[in-house]
């Protein structure tokens, strides 16, 4: 049983590190505001390159902003594990643009902030650990 576990272990550890671009892990210090305002239902996720996933389960809103990109937009195909990590379906993801203005003006990212015009042309800044 021992070695059932520790093969198991190897081999999530080896996917993990393959697939390092693909897996977004949640962020629970992160923080979103929108306008300014915090929204405080929002849940962030950022994988190895620090690319953000930022996602409104009230609103039922993913927005994805992708570091070779710059524009921000809703990921095309997404697999979550409730809370806890989001998959794309490659390193580097198809997105729909966002309509409006959001979809034309193009992130400002650091290793702390993600800041973005969304479709409504509302200012979303998100705070990264």
């Amino acid at each position: 049983m021992r070695k059932i576990l520790v093969v198991g272990a190897l081999l999530l550890a080896v996917l993990l590190v393959v697939f390092r671009q693909r897996v977004f892990v949640r962020d629970p210090l992160g923080k979103v505001e929108r306008n300014g305002v915090a929204q405080d239902d929002a849940r962030v996720f950022f994988n190895y390159s620090n690319d953000v996933l930022m996602e409104e389960p009230s609103a039922e809103r993913r927005y994805l902003v992708q570091g070779w990109s710059g524009l921000p937009g809703s990921p095309k195909r997404l697999f979550c594990l409730t809370g806890l990590v989001c998959w794309t379906e490659a390193d580097r993801a198809e997105v729909f643009p966002l309509d409006g203005v959001g979809g034309k003006t193009p992130a400002v990212m650091s290793a702390k902030e993600v800041s973005f015009v969304d479709e409504s042309g509302a200012k979303v800044r998100v705070a990264l650990r």
